[in-house]
């Protein structure tokens, strides 16, 4: 009897039959973060940018730990905000054996973001919202060009610029 009730209380299955323990919801449970070492605070994702630098940026950041594939995908969770956040919780865990599948998973889902370049005429449709200042509007509107290929020389900038200003610019 005491075997019994012991397997009921390790089996601890929610009312609709999904496994709600820590070691059915982290990935890697059984590994503990090193005695004395405190997580970085990460560069957040939230789908907007480019996943390939995220990975880079978050690489750097582990220091020491970097090279311990376990820590590495348990604190992954950690640089992760919105949707890309809830991306990773709706993920089976189970799919991801090792670092190169999150990674490769993490990369194919959000790898859109790199593949959607803007071009020259999606510049001329670039409007100043009515909370920018005009000198925001000008940096975001620059950075916005620099993403252009091929390349927009500053003579043919200049032009787009002033085509993408409201006629109260003009």
């Amino acid at each position: 009897m005491r075997e019994f009730r012991e397997e009921v209380r390790n089996m601890r299955i929610s009312k609709r039959g999904e496994k709600l323990e820590y070691e059915d919801l982290c990935v890697h449970p059984d590994i503990d973060l090193p005695d004395g070492y405190k997580p970085p605070k990460f560069e957040m994702f939230d789908c907007t940018g480019n996943p390939r630098n995220h990975l880079r940026s978050y690489y750097d950041k582990l220091v020491g730990v970097g090279r311990n594939e376990a820590i590495r995908m348990k604190l992954f969770i950690r640089s992760l905000t919105g949707d890309a956040l809830t991306w990773y919780i709706e993920e089976d865990l189970k799919i991801w054996r090792n670092w190169s599948n999150m990674a490769e998973d993490f990369m194919e889902r959000f790898r859109f973001n790199i593949e959607i370049v803007p071009d020259r005429s999606y510049l001329e449709m670039l409007k100043k919202k009515i909370t920018e200042t005009f000198r925001e509007y000008a940096i975001h509107w620059r950075s916005e060009a620099a993403k252009v290929r091929p390349l927009v020389d500053e003579n043919e900038m200049k032009d787009i610029f002033i085509k993408a200003q409201d006629s109260m610019y003009c």
